[in-house]
């Protein structure tokens, strides 16, 4: 099985490549072959609002349709907030999958209410700003919303949390951990290394869910399923026939 990840960054190799790797092979089976890729001609190098994830999009669609040419059996997107990922689903007959609805929809099985934790320009929890207010327009999306418990910030950069700061696992946890308190969220989601991972899970009283092994297990899923998005709810579009 091989699996397409697009990083939709310039340079979203250098970025998120190894920690990327070492998520998804902590997950996937010998069976699995995971091929990342980025952007080399993206107009960003990090996505923290929707006018970025709206910049990377197009050239997204355009990897998504050359994986499956070049024989893909599932493509995803390494952004919660899923720049091309609507596009793709009506473009591609292979299954595609979002980092968010992946990761809300294993959420949502374990817990009755989950929260975020994402970079930002402050800390503590958003309402609608930023990278808030494209996730939560995707759990309305995907029909999570009244699942969706907070998203809290924790005060960096999205490179800040692909390098593992070192500072950023105590940020990262005490967000967390008022997500729980004060928020009402019995699952936490976070896009960390896969060493901040491991201290979260130590740390917190609740499953801890990180999107990219959520994309491949659900990925893998749909593969092995043999089946793919609905081509009534995504159609082709007519000039791609």
């Amino acid at each position: 099985m091989k699996i397409c990840y697009i990083i939709p960054l310039r340079d979203g190799l250098i970025s998120w490549g190894d920690q990327s790797r070492e998520l998804m092979e902590a997950v996937a089976g010998p069976d699995i072959e995971i091929v990342l890729v980025d952007l080399p001609d993206a107009p960003v190098k990090t996505i923290m609002s929707t006018y970025h994830s709206d910049m990377a999009a197009p050239l997204v669609i355009q990897k998504a349709i050359e994986a499956e040419r070049m024989g893909a059996d599932a493509v995803g997107v390494a952004c919660l907030l899923e720049p091309g990922i609507a596009a793709a689903k009506e473009a591609l007959s292979i299954p595609v999958v979002g980092d968010a609805e992946a990761v809300m929809s294993y959420a949502a099985l374990v817990g009755r209410r989950f929260s975020f934790l994402v970079p930002g320009s402050r800390e503590g929890r958003l309402q609608g700003a930023g990278t808030s207010g494209g996730i939560e327009d995707l759990a309305r999306k995907y029909g999570f919303f009244n699942k969706l418990a907070s998203v809290r910030s924790v005060k960096s950069q999205s490179l800040d949390f692909a390098a593992g700061r070192g500072d950023l696992p105590a940020a990262m946890l005490e967000q967390a951990r008022q997500a729980v308190r004060e928020d009402g969220a019995d699952a936490v989601i976070s896009y960390p290394t896969m060493e901040v991972l491991t201290h979260l899970r130590a740390n917190l009283e609740v499953p801890v869910i990180d999107p990219v092994q959520a994309f491949v297990m659900m990925a893998c899923s749909l593969v092995r399923l043999k089946v793919s998005q609905s081509k009534r709810a995504y159609p082709k579009p007519y000039d791609l026939n």
